[in-house]
């Protein structure tokens, strides 16, 4: 059981006065020296600094929407490029370059410019250097350290909001030429046949030789690597590299291959954290927390899903639900979703659905979809994982040891060229597939087609991944739910039509059934659909399906795509998910009480059973304070008129209950800075029943582990 702290901890002490020999902050080098100082102590205890922390996770924010808005973009562009390379080498180069010019110049006088946010970007600055002015003449008021990291997020994010100027530019130049409704499909399906197939194995190749020659560290899936920079230490996101690996997915997604769009934005959200939780010096615990922003600030833009953001943060990054974690992801996720849509559009890119239970007992069909889900879930981890073993190896013969010998840019391009020749069966194996999801929400796909299209994306999406191409697994599931969802709606339709709906229901409820398996997150795939569909009433066979779909994968697997991922990365479980399991009683070492006025030989004799300290008591048998056992030595040997009650330690005395787990012990000892607490009998009747140390917590976790 989780029980509360029982017993307060002394304030923490104000620092003293800066000294006076610290060097200047003047000159950049003097500043950057004085920004990782670490902060003096945790954020959640000066509202002034929880503020700036809340200000950092609004920066991530904006530059996760912003990610969100360059990828997006990114990708339509070498769509552009690749499927239309006629049409746009002949309006800029041809005939017909003039009436571009025209055109182009009337989309920017119709761009939504946003002018607020160059005023907010100067509102901010004005903010930063007044406050940096008041400090030079009242530093009592705001020490001058605090300042510089006032201004130093204050310049982020400037710099944030600036940039979406830069993007509106590349938005104006891509919607001057032509955007069939029918998005990549349509494209697919007008440009030549050559073209369908060869485009996704030269975009793999290019983004093959860009993370080869440019930036090693930029494969991966991008969700992955922020769980590794958060669980391990000495591993750091680094801006650089996500701005490469943003390109290089966008090589991918945008030449046809099967990857999510969301992997490399979680990424470059991540990065912004790490930087700037690096720049500022904030602990480890905060840092992770902001870490934590940027991926779930990245869900967010991508799907422009606030609520879905802060949960995939919450449920599958940090796995960690605390209320002081909330509040900063949550900023994070609705800044970024109000950028990305200031940049894309607001709205979803899926169309809305509409539901209604038709019969009580179709509740029970949505509980056999999230099962069947969950097998899709399953399947679609192994198949990747498959894929990889086959592209390094490990697995698949002599076909695998061949592509084991090619260079990484040929086995990409290799896994591109398997998406192009499925995509000769059925275009919609290209990309995203937004389109063809409307389309099975619609319910405007056969059974033939959502079951083909499911069996080939998969087989597209692992040869996309396991080659070692850039790009996120997250908005694959949603396809591949969309597809298998809408297949098991017109078969249960077919064989049932008075009691259930139609299959674009099922499509929808499928889609986050299928993500929840393969995240192993039901509250991630609910929020995820309520917030793309705009249907509240859709929530009851989403938690249904959802739950079903997670607890299978979970009981099968023993983790979701991610945390499996990590595992194979050396991403371990933290020592504090085990000591969850282990009560305060497994640690506690049984220690007679002292009565507080024992002195002399009779305290000694106490003394002599203990390791670390002894409890003190009150005449009623209370705990009033804890002995250290080696101060308390010390202090008797000088003077042997002493008693208990003086020699204790009283201020800060934690007190903790038998059931009480192990984490939540280390979680208060940690806070309170003290390496001991008294085990008590209850709140109300605090009579010691011994010691818990957190060396006593170290020996329990290794005896339960050994």
């Amino acid at each position: 059981m989780h029980c509360s702290r029982i017993a307060a901890t002394e304030p923490a002490v104000e620092p003293g006065p800066q000294d006076p020999q610290q060097p200047s902050a003047r000159g950049l080098g003097r500043f950057l020296g004085r920004a990782r100082e670490p902060f003096r102590f945790p954020l959640s205890r000066i509202p002034w600094e929880r503020a700036l922390f809340l200000g950092v996770a609004a920066v991530i924010g904006i530059y996760a929407g912003i990610a969100a808005g360059l990828f997006s973009q990114s990708i339509r562009f070498v769509q552009i490029v690749l499927f239309r390379g006629n049409e746009v080498a002949a309006a800029l180069f041809g005939a017909g370059r003039h009436a571009w010019a025209a055109t182009f110049r009337e989309h920017l006088a119709r761009a939504r410019w946003h002018v607020e946010f160059a005023a907010l970007a100067l509102l901010v600055l004005a903010f930063a250097f007044a406050a940096e002015a008041l400090a030079a003449r009242r530093p009592s008021w705001l020490p001058r350290f605090e300042v510089h990291r006032v201004r130093a997020v204050a310049l982020a994010g400037a710099l944030g909001l600036w940039l979406y100027y830069p993007l509106v530019l590349l938005g104006v130049f891509n919607g001057t030429f032509h955007e069939t409704s029918g998005g990549l499909y349509q494209i697919a399906i007008q440009a030549p046949v050559w073209v369908r197939v060869l485009a996704p194995a030269f975009g793999a190749l290019a983004a093959g030789l860009l993370v080869r020659y440019v930036s090693p560290e930029s494969g991966g899936h991008g969700v992955v690597e922020v769980m590794e920079a958060i669980h391990l230490r000495g591993r750091q996101l680094r801006g650089r590299v996500a701005v490469w690996k943003s390109l290089a997915a966008g090589l991918v997604i945008g030449s046809g291959g099967s990857a999510g769009r969301e992997g490399p934005v979680v990424h470059l959200g991540g990065a912004v954290a790490a930087s700037l939780g690096r720049f500022l010096a904030l602990p480890r615990r905060e840092a992770a927390a902001l870490l934590a922003c940027g991926a779930g600030a990245g869900i967010a833009a991508s799907f422009q899903a606030p609520l879905a953001g802060a949960m995939f943060a919450l449920e599958i990054v940090l796995g960690d639900f605390g209320v002081s974690r909330f509040a900063p992801i949550v900023l994070s996720c609705v800044t970024a979703t109000a950028t990305s849509r200031a940049l894309l559009g607001g709205g979803s890119e899926l169309q809305p659905v509409s539901w209604t239970l038709q019969h009580s007992g179709e509740i029970a069909i949505y509980l056999a979809l999230g099962i069947a889900a969950g097998g899709a879930g399953i399947l679609y981890i192994r198949s990747i994982h498959a894929a990889e073993a086959i592209f390094t190896g490990h697995a698949g013969g002599r076909l695998g040891r061949g592509l084991a010998r090619l260079r990484p840019e040929w086995r990409a391009a290799t896994g591109g060229l398997v998406v192009g020749l499925l995509a000769l069966i059925t275009p919609r194996v290209l990309g995203t597939g937004i389109e063809s999801m409307n389309a099975a929400l619609a319910g405007e796909l056969a059974f033939g087609a959502l079951a083909l299209t499911f069996a080939l994306k998969l087989a597209a999406t692992a040869a996309t991944l396991g080659s070692g191409s850039p790009g996120g697994s997250f908005f694959p599931a949603v396809f591949l739910g969309a597809m298998f969802g809408g297949a098991f709606g017109r078969a249960v339709h077919w064989a049932l039509p008075a009691i259930t709906s139609g299959p674009g229901a099922y499509a929808a409820v499928g889609m986050g059934a299928v993500v929840a398996g393969a995240t192993a997150a039901p509250l991630t795939g609910v929020m995820m659909m309520f917030e793309l569909t705009g249907s509240y009433q859709i929530v009851l066979p989403l938690l249904v399906a959802c739950g079903a779909a997670a607890a299978l994968v979970n009981g099968v697997l023993g983790g979701s795509i991610y945390t499996l991922g990590a595992r194979r990365r050396g991403v371990r479980a933290r020592i504090e998910e085990p000591l969850r399991d282990l009560s305060v009683a497994q640690a506690c070492e049984a220690i007679p009480a002292v009565p507080a006025e024992s002195s002399g030989a009779e305290l000694l004799r106490a003394l002599d059973g203990a390791r670390a300290a002894v409890p003190v008591v009150d005449e009623r048998g209370f705990a009033v304070g804890v002995l250290p056992v080696r101060a308390a030595r010390e202090a008797l040997t000088g003077s042997a008129a002493r008693t208990a009650g003086e020699l204790a330690r009283t201020g800060g005395l934690v007190l903790l209950l038998p059931d009480d787990d192990l984490q939540h012990a280390l979680h208060v000892l940690s806070e309170s800075g003290t390496s001991e607490a008294v085990v008590v009998e209850s709140p109300d009747a605090p009579r010691p029943l011994g010691i818990v140390t957190r060396e006593g917590i170290l020996d329990a976790w290794h005896r339960a582990n050994t």
